[in-house]
């Protein structure tokens, strides 16, 4: 009896010792779930915060371009450099920071502020001759570039419509409707990503291994140790100037002004009579061309310096708005060359002069100093001095900001979440100025190293 009591006593505590331990594993089981799911849940809120992050860039982006972008504008402005202000800004538990390569003269310089879309060559309306001039712009591309985003269906002598691209796999057809995203290019025939984005795939400006190894890994590369930014860094889908003097007036049409209109741009009496001269010698000997083609062609009237006093007065254009013009102010040496007319010389003294200390660079009269009359004939039609829409490519992280970087332990040390966002600003947008593109950009990877700080190494190669 004693000894049937003491074993079913036994089977029950072992039992019990089977429940306890049961229990535990299953407590333990739950325990590193829930471990997960916080890990997790804790991921989730600093991608949320990092995102956060990378819009109070924009944020300040479109406040730049709105208070403190304006004309004329210069490389050396504010809302195009400013380590202080757009570097690693703290806030909250992260940072931000608004960043953009610049490519030229072969090299590669980081900028911390906006990216000015009129610094490029505005695919929507550049003529084939400039077209060309861009790099890796063949015959073909360039046809198909203005088959692309004109509105008929007839394909140009090199170019695509239709028939071709429902010939492809998946089909699709030609939009012959305006470029919206440069992206958008390479659905264009003849463009590929090697041509389209060059050896900087993850635009950052900055030759990494992968980027200098010929064809071991992807993208194909030369590996000649220099970085080839490709088409992107050229070319915008959304520049677009106003018909207005810096100071807000309309301005006065040389073909069309009458001499009351014309005196109060700024001309003297003597030179109102000598433009009204000049149109009736111009409409006699070719009609079929406007007297004046460009603002330039005042220089056959009047002196640099006075064209220097009135060009901001003056154009050759109706209408409010002026499309796909260039700022000679801003833009690379690239673009400069794609203009016509400018060769290698006249790309490098025009550069050097908007470099001066106290140059005058409020209206395209500044070009009198550097380039003779005819040859800025051949180029002012395309040219401004001002931006009107920014490009932002803005970050937001997690984690101690540069400036007060000293990690206590690994786990600080470690790699934080990120936000890497691509938007841009037009300042002319109806009804208001207001974001027209924006585009998450994570994926691309982080475009610079905080711990390098606003001066990194100069191991940044660009084109020739």
């Amino acid at each position: 009896m004693r000894a049937s009591i003491s074993r079913r006593l036994g089977s029950a505590l072992v039992a019990v010792l089977w429940l306890m331990a049961i229990l535990t594993i299953m407590v333990y089981a739950f325990l590193s779930e829930m471990q997960v799911e916080y890990s997790l849940a804790a991921g989730f809120a600093q991608e949320k915060q990092a995102e956060q992050l990378a819009w109070s860039a924009i944020e300040l982006a479109c406040a730049i371009a709105l208070n403190e972008a304006q004309p004329p504008n210069k490389l050396d402005d504010t809302w195009s450099h400013d380590p202080d202000g757009a570097f690693e800004v703290p806030l909250g538990e992260g940072a931000f920071t608004l960043v953009h390569p610049v490519y030229d003269e072969g090299t590669v310089r980081m900028r911390w502020g906006l990216e000015d879309e009129a610094s490029k060559i505005n695919i929507n309306y550049a003529p084939k001759e400039i077209l060309l001039k861009l790099p890796g712009v063949t015959e073909e591309i360039a046809d198909s570039i203005i088959d692309w985003r004109d509105q008929d269906s007839n394909a140009g002598p090199n170019g695509a419509e239709s028939p071709y691209y429902e010939s492809q796999t998946p089909p699709y057809n030609c939009k012959n409707q305006p470029f919206e995203t440069i992206e958008e290019l390479l659905l264009v025939r003849g463009m590929t990503a090697e041509i389209l984005y060059g050896e900087d795939t993850n635009l950052n400006g900055c030759l990494e291994p992968n980027e200098n190894d010929g064809d071991r890994t992807a993208p194909r590369d030369n590996g000649d140790g220099r970085l080839d930014p490709g088409l992107y860094a050229f070319v915008t889908t959304v520049s677009c100037d106003t018909n207005l003097t810096n100071d807000g007036r309309q301005r006065v049409n040389l073909n069309t002004a009458g001499e009351q209109q014309l005196q109060q741009a700024g001309f003297t009496p003597d030179e109102v009579m000598a433009i009204n001269l000049y149109r009736i010698s111009r409409i006699r000997s070719g009609p079929q061309q406007p007297p004046f083609p460009n603002v330039a062609y005042l220089l056959d009237v009047i002196s640099p310096k006075r064209f220097r006093e009135v060009a901001d007065a003056v154009t050759v254009v109706d209408g409010d708005r002026i499309p796909g013009l260039v700022n000679l102010n801003t833009t690379p040496k690239a673009v400069l060359m794609a203009l016509p007319g400018i060769t290698e010389e006249i790309a490098v003294k025009i550069m050097d002069y908007r470099t001066q200390p106290g140059a005058d660079l409020s209206n395209i009269g500044w070009l009198t100093e550097v380039v003779e009359p005819k040859k800025l004939q051949e180029f002012a039609l395309f040219v401004t001095t001002r931006s009107q829409q920014f490009r932002i490519h803005a970050v937001g992280r997690v984690g101690t900001p540069y400036a007060n970087a000293t990690p206590a332990d690994e786990a600080e040390a470690r790699p934080r979440p990120f936000k890497r966002m691509i938007a841009v600003f037009d300042k002319l947008a109806q009804p208001r100025p207001r974001l027209v593109y924006w585009k998450d950009a994570t994926m691309l990877g982080m475009p610079y190293d905080p711990e390098e700080g606003p001066a990194p190494a100069e191991n940044r190669v660009g084109s020739p």
